[in-house]
């Protein structure tokens, strides 16, 4: 049984007509009536009474008529959603980012695609940057937003956001007080950062700047997210340094100050397999902001 019986038959049975049905399914009459007797002895029973004036569905031609409508619904949506999986209008996305994409990047680029791709499904983790590029690289991932210099083997990059680096305190210490802080000003208290992970990212870039400064951190106290800091930061025990975008996280009980000498930005980058094909992805990143 094919495709092509099912359209024949339900043309026939809406029709109760052979003519008819023939002209709408565009197929010559002699063809289409030897097409339904085909189906007929595939299936094993009678699907239409017919008659010198007359056509209509036997009992068990109604039952295969009520079936045969759902089935060609559904392969009529099939076909309907896989144009719009090929157009990137639909499919799904799999996004794994940091929490500061979640506050600069990601909220623009998911509305955009939403408005673009209504019936598109998102799915959002909020992952470390290690977890995300092993996510990548277990194909678990279509696309992460990280802070981190990757390889170019089979990912591909895209330089997405660029963020002065700023010194969280505690609000009840003296540094909450202070315009600027000086790096030197920060030794004594523990560090509190992310941990690292193989490939470059924001640990390196926080211990890079600490370098620059000459400073060495009494302690160090390492977080899985960057959030995580902030709430340590909040109950007193140490500092952070974090992306300037976090500033519009007010969380109580933390200060941001700008630090006497800046290091060089801190960037995010959008990463994604090579070997993805999926339209929906192009679309995506081509709804992410353009930096040279």
């Amino acid at each position: 049984m094919e495709l092509r019986h099912l359209r024949y038959f339900a043309a026939v049975a809406e029709q109760l007509h052979f003519r008819h049905a023939a002209e709408l399914v565009h197929v010559a009459q002699p063809a289409l009536s030897q097409q339904i007797r085909q189906l007929e002895e595939e299936i094993g029973v009678k699907l239409f009474e017919r008659s010198r004036h007359n056509v209509r569905l036997t009992p068990a031609g109604k039952a295969f008529y009520e079936n045969t409508q759902r089935i060609l619904r559904q392969v009529d949506q099939a076909v309907s959603k896989a144009k719009k999986v090929e157009l990137g209008d639909a499919g799904s996305i799999r996004i794994g980012f940091v929490s500061t994409a979640a506050i600069r990047v990601l909220p623009d680029a998911v509305k955009k695609l939403q408005k673009q791709a209504p019936s598109a499904e998102v799915e959002l983790n909020e992952l470390s940057a290690g977890e995300q590029i092993d996510g990548l690289y277990r194909e678990q991932l279509d696309i992460g937003f990280l802070h981190a210099k990757l390889s170019q083997d089979i990912l591909k990059t895209k330089t997405v956001a660029r963020d002065r680096l700023v010194a969280a305190v505690p609000a009840a210490s003296k540094l909450a007080g202070r315009t600027r802080v000086d790096l030197k000003d920060l030794a004594s208290w523990t560090a509190i950062m992310p941990a690292g992970h193989t490939s470059s990212g924001f640990y390196e870039q926080v211990r890079m700047a600490y370098q620059m400064a000459g400073v060495r951190p009494e302690s160090v106290h390492y977080t899985r997210l960057l959030q995580t800091g902030l709430l340590l930061v909040a109950a007193g025990m140490g500092v952070s340094l974090v992306p300037e975008s976090f500033q519009s996280m007010h969380l109580k009980g933390v200060a941001y100050k700008k630090l006497k000498v800046e290091p060089p930005l801190s960037e995010m980058v959008a990463a994604w397999r090579r070997d993805n094909t999926s339209p929906l992805l192009a679309r995506f990143i081509g709804n992410l902001p353009e930096l040279a």
